[in-house]
């Protein structure tokens, strides 16, 4: 008969070798979210670009090489620069028809302010005229020959738009401009600020008539028409920057 098997002591289950490691495969570390989703984002963006430069290249594949994907870029520059082109062809249609109004109001206003101060004069022993006073009859002279420019330049636009032929070629137009708004809108402030002292000295000493108040508004009207040219310098004045601008380039 045979004696029952002893099971291990304590002491023998402590000293017993460990059991050997097991070579199990480690798992590859999982990116990190932020820099998934950049990936993400950029691949789109490539692949958003690919899809603009084939649809505005016209039939622009993969399989055309660099020359097919260089005419792609070629037609996608153009079609930007076309639609940039958009708002500055309105923004040069809203210019022309700003400085044709001021062509207009310029020459309106000069008119009536040298027609008022013309037509100021009284009769009787104490009449009085414009012609007596220097600084109303330069008034009446600037405002004249603003009256007769802003009326030929209004001639010109019209001339323009109706047979599409300039009168004064480019860029002598828009020097010839520049320079000729600026002499007399500071001709008409000249005038306008004398003719003005003029008056207000008559009306402190011998008080306000008639006379003084067709001159007033004579000179009143004759500072708006300095508005109007004023305006129309600046307007010159960017005409003439923008083509020195784009000859340059």
């Amino acid at each position: 008969m045979s004696s029952p098997e002893r099971s291990p002591s304590p002491e023998a289950e402590s000293e017993a070798p460990p059991p050997a490691p097991q070579n199990t495969p480690e798992k590859p570390a999982s990116p990190e979210p932020a820099m998934l989703a950049l990936a993400i984002v950029d691949r789109l963006s490539q692949e958003d670009v690919a899809v603009d430069v084939k649809v505005v290249g016209g039939g622009v594949s993969g399989g055309e090489g660099d020359r097919g994907l260089g005419n792609g870029c070629c037609a996608a520059r153009k079609a930007e620069c076309g639609l940039r082109a958009v708002p500055g062809i309105l923004r040069r249609r809203a210019v022309a028809r700003a400085a044709f109004g001021l062509r207009i109001s310029a020459a309106l206003l000069s008119l009536v302010s040298f027609s008022v101060m013309a037509a100021d004069s009284t009769e009787g022993w104490a009449g009085d005229s414009f012609g007596r006073y220097s600084e109303y009859r330069y008034l009446v002279c600037v405002n004249a020959i603003a009256f007769a420019y802003s009326a030929f330049q209004a001639y010109t636009k019209v001339h323009y738009l109706i047979l599409k032929k300039l009168i004064i070629r480019r860029p002598i137009s828009y020097y010839f401009d520049l320079s000729m708004d600026q002499v007399l809108a500071y001709l008409l402030i000249s005038a306008s600020s004398a003719a003005a002292s003029r008056n207000d000295l008559w009306i402190s000493r011998f008080g306000a008539d008639a006379f003084m108040d067709m001159a007033n508004g004579s000179i009143a009207i004759s500072f708006l028409a300095f508005v109007a040219l004023a305006s129309s310098s600046l307007i010159s004045a960017r005409n003439l920057f923008t083509w020195n601008s784009n000859a340059t380039l």
